[in-house]
């Protein structure tokens, strides 16, 4: 799982020149990227590690990645914190 989101986040940087700071990925998916990270205590952890938030939704069927201004990111994360 993390050298699948390496590529995303390469491909991304190559593409656009930003550095993606949000991941979007199934709950899934999650799951699977909890299990590459096991020393990782949970979402806070891992989204300092991966430089990004993460946005779990069930409707993804693939990971991706995205950039937005830091702003809309930290009001994204606190929305996030109030569905989990």
């Amino acid at each position: 799982m993390l050298s699948f989101l390496y590529r995303l986040v390469e491909h991304y940087h190559r593409e656009h020149g930003l550095h993606p700071n949000l991941l979007y990925l199934s709950q899934w998916h999650y799951q699977k990227l909890l299990e590459s990270l096991p020393e990782m205590k949970g979402q806070d952890e891992v989204s300092r590690f991966l430089m990004m938030q993460i946005v779990i939704s069930p409707e993804l069927a693939h990971p991706y990645v995205a950039w937005l201004p830091n702003s809309v990111c930290s009001t994204l994360a606190r929305k996030q914190q109030h569905v989990h």
